[in-house]
């Protein structure tokens, strides 16, 4: 019994000694290597690009995939791919009352469409500049990226295609915290009927120094509106705030909302604002803040 129990032993720590021998393979790649663009799983992603008078500059990102970090380098080269955009404006957006449109060659700066995932690293950038002013705040610019080739490895079989939607920004654009009361203006010019609203409100960067809202406490407009209604809500129902050159700030329409009698001044994230406008016939004030 006794010499059992070594022989017993003996296989045991044979076996312990046998197993810390064996690799680790955790320690190997567990999948295949594949290069893709950041985003691209969705087809289209959203970039914030601040309004400016200079060219401003922007990225796209391209990764590996896989349990381990690279050895190498990997050389990936990317190249345009436009028919995207019909082909996404026809799958998804038929009815939209704005759909994406290229991003004229005019408005962007490709130093190179060549860019490097350094080895041990996951992500690696392709830098380019846009010319931001005079760009519509309305309109839906799109890039769109193609991952060509790859110096090593190989392609996701997916993610190679991205939509980058422009999102024009500025320093005082973003969500809002609406709080004011709305006021109608009798015949002697004073204030009666006051009516509270506090709701969220989408303040949209025009250019670098203009932002448009909706007034009052009106919807916004509704994608699912046609063209000529989408525009038609915003252009009857939108105030400007804008910051003057030195640094004050008024208040103006969009287009046809008659707005006058206004004052509006910016300090810590916060529009204090009063301004009068025109509705159905009536006069209106709305007296307030807007916060971020």
């Amino acid at each position: 019994m006794k010499l059992n129990k070594i022989i017993y032993l003996i296989g045991v720590i044979a076996m312990m000694l046998t197993s810390c021998d064996e690799e680790n393979p955790l320690e190997n790649e567990q999948y295949i290597k594949q290069v893709y663009i950041v985003g691209a799983y969705d087809i289209v992603q959203k970039f914030d690009v601040p309004y400016g008078d200079e060219p401003q500059n922007t990225y796209i990102a391209v990764a590996t995939g896989g349990s381990l970090n690279i050895d190498q380098d990997v050389d990936v080269t990317l190249t345009h791919n436009d028919l995207t955009i019909d082909w996404y404006n026809n799958k998804y957006m038929i009815d939209a009352p704005v759909k994406y449109r290229k991003l004229e060659n005019e408005f962007c700066v490709f130093p190179s469409m060549t860019t490097t995932i350094e080895a041990g690293q996951v992500y690696g950038r392709l830098p380019f500049s846009i010319k931001s002013s005079g760009l519509h705040c309305d309109s839906l610019y799109a890039l769109t990226f193609k991952i060509e080739s790859v110096s090593t490895f190989t392609k996701h079989p997916k993610d190679t295609v991205l939509i980058m939607n422009l999102n024009f920004v500025n320093e005082f654009s973003g969500n809002y915290q609406l709080t004011a009361t709305k006021y109608t203006i009798d015949g002697n010019g004073d204030e009666v009927m006051p009516t509270s609203m506090n709701m969220t409100r989408v303040v949209k960067a025009v250019d670098k120094d203009r932002v448009r809202f909706i007034n009052e406490a009106i919807s916004e407009p509704a994608t699912t509106l046609s063209r000529e209604a989408y525009f038609e809500a915003i252009n009857n129902n939108s105030v400007v705030f804008a910051r003057q050159s030195d640094g004050t700030f008024n208040v103006s329409s969009w287009k046809n909302l008659p707005v006058s009698n206004g004052t509006v001044s910016f300090e810590d994230g916060t529009f204090t604002f009063c301004y009068d406008y025109e509705s159905g016939g009536k006069r209106y004030r709305l007296r307030g803040t807007m916060t971020k």
